[in-house]
């Protein structure tokens, strides 16, 4: 009786030991950079753009839009066009890289994009390059995906 009764507190000791750890690691998750985070606001911001460009350029060589995540954009430069030190412009421009996928993510290309956002356009978004960098071919399960290219230069 007195073996059980010893048992049953080291248990208890043991499981009640291990709560305040628990859920004092669970509070504790670690904080991302700031960068980071402002980043992705801004790719998701700029996800509708970046998509239409990419649609508008693959049109012409695929049966279907492939598609841009947010993850798999790189953002090559961002700066204010106008403004500078003291002078805090709200014109800006970003360049960009991404390489749209199709399917279960087969990469179809690498693409680099130059935006202004600014209050001076409608939209505020404005595509002011789109360059296409790479193509990658496509698997045999998918050929049937591209468009024919004959008779275009």
């Amino acid at each position: 009786m007195k073996t059980r009764i010893q048992t049953f507190l080291l248990l208890l000791a043991i499981l009640l030991s291990s709560i305040p750890a628990t859920a004092a690691a669970a509070g504790d998750q670690p904080k991302e950079p700031k960068l980071l985070l402002y980043q992705d606001i801004m790719m998701e911001l700029l996800l509708p753009d970046i998509q239409n460009a990419v649609n508008d350029y693959y049109k012409q060589r695929l049966a279907e839009n492939p598609l841009v995540y947010p993850y798999q954009i790189e953002i090559l430069q961002a700066k204010r066009v106008n403004g500078g030190p003291g002078d805090r412009g709200f014109h800006f421009s970003i360049t960009l890289e991404t390489m749209p996928v199709l399917g279960p993510h087969i990469t179809v290309g690498k693409d680099r994009m130059t935006f202004e956002i600014s209050p001076l356009y409608p939209d505020k978004i404005k595509l002011i390059t789109f360059k296409h960098l790479q193509t990658f071919e496509l698997p045999p399960n998918m050929q049937e995906l591209l468009k024919s290219t004959q008779g275009t230069p």
